[in-house]
């Protein structure tokens, strides 16, 4: 999965985010600051598409940005 969030969001991004687990269809991402976290949530719903379509043996519903 590290590698798939690295390809989607490109290397600015994943060095300012980590993901922290996966839980019911949810994956957890811990940026480095509120303003990654603010930034990563505008574009939410384009991630979670893309994270789908890179990994549907996950499941992944949702995306919590902490």
């Amino acid at each position: 999965l590290n590698k798939s969030w690295n390809k989607i969001v490109g290397k600015t991004i994943s060095k300012n985010t980590e993901i922290v687990s996966i839980k019911n269809g949810r994956i957890s991402i811990k940026t480095s600051n509120p303003i990654w976290r603010n930034e990563l949530t505008f574009q939410k719903e384009d991630l979670l598409n893309r994270l789908k379509k890179e990994e549907p043996k996950l499941n992944i519903e949702d995306i919590e940005f902490r």
